[in-house]
């Protein structure tokens, strides 16, 4: 009976530990902002879908000895990833939390929009849909790339808060026909 709990106990202590736990401040990005990232882990389970939570992603503010809570939620993080690349075009880093990878390393990730006058972010609805996601700041849109049996790109753009599908997908071979085909779709986009 002693040996079982102290196993169970046991147990329980490696599953605690193993869960991963991201932390940043953010001070080079955010200059005097206070702000700091925390993405937990409380379900690393092999077997969860890439759309059940795993993780708790806490974005907090300290300033003059007060802390705010700006941004607390559940979440599914494959591989617990954080990155900082602007998406809005105001030359301001906004977060990218990492969402789920498939078979072919197509990542996907949730965004976080910083507005730096009220000091808030405000989360895209949608973006997670996006793979491999990147920002063309010269049309102001957001260009998925996608490997995959035919690659393929298709472009968006965020409106309200939330993504906007121009619904437009195009092969992504690198050929000079399919280069063309990408310069012409740019073109035709209701900006």
């Amino acid at each position: 009976m002693k040996t079982n709990l102290t196993i169970a106990f046991l147990l329980l202590f490696i599953n605690i530990f193993a869960q991963s736990t991201t932390i940043i401040k953010c001070d080079s990005i955010y200059k005097n902002k206070g702000i700091t990232i925390k993405l937990a882990t409380f379900n690393d389970s092999a077997d969860l879908q890439d759309d059940e939570e795993n993780s708790n992603l806490t974005i907090t503010q300290e300033l003059n000895g007060k802390r705010s809570v700006l941004i607390k939620e559940n979440l599914h993080s494959s591989a617990q990833e954080i990155d900082f690349r602007d998406f809005n075009n105001d030359n301001i880093k906004d977060i990218l939390v990492q969402n789920y990878s498939d078979v072919r390393s197509n990542w996907t990730y949730y965004l976080y929009l910083y507005n730096p006058k009220t000091n808030t972010f405000k989360k895209v609805i949608g973006f997670e849909e996006i793979k491999n996601p990147i920002f063309n700041s010269k049309y102001g849109i957001i260009e998925s790339h996608v490997i995959s049996g035919k690659n393929w790109a298709s472009f968006y753009k965020i409106k309200n808060n939330k993504i906007h599908d121009f619904n437009i997908e195009i092969t992504d071979d690198g050929s000079p026909k399919s280069e063309k085909e990408y310069a012409k779709q740019l073109k035709k986009l209701p900006l």
